[in-house]
C-alpha cells in the first residue's frame, strides 16, 4: 500500500513539472507561420507586406464585375 502512494505521489509530480515546462515553452515560443521571399529566400517581415498599400477584400469570381 504504502508503495502504490509513493508511485502515485511520484506520477503526479511528474505530470505537474512536465505541465509547467509545457506552459513555460509555449509562453515563449513564438508560434506562426514563417514566410520566405520566393526570390531571395530569406525570411520575409510583417511590416514589408504592410508597406505595400491597401488591398481589395476576396470576391467570388462570378460576383466580380471589372475584367482583372
Amino acid at each position: 500500500m504504502t508503495g502504490e502512494i509513493i508511485y502515485a505521489t511520484i506520477f503526479m509530480a511528474c505530470f505537474v513539472l512536465l505541465a509547467g515546462v509545457v506552459m513555460y515553452l509555449s509562453k515563449t515560443i513564438d508560434a506562426g507561420e514563417a514566410r520566405f521571399d520566393s526570390e531571395t529566400g530569406r525570411l520575409k517581415k510583417d511590416e514589408e507586406d504592410a508597406a505595400k498599400g491597401p488591398v481589395r477584400p476576396a470576391t467570388r469570381m462570378d460576383e466580380r464585375t471589372d475584367n482583372e
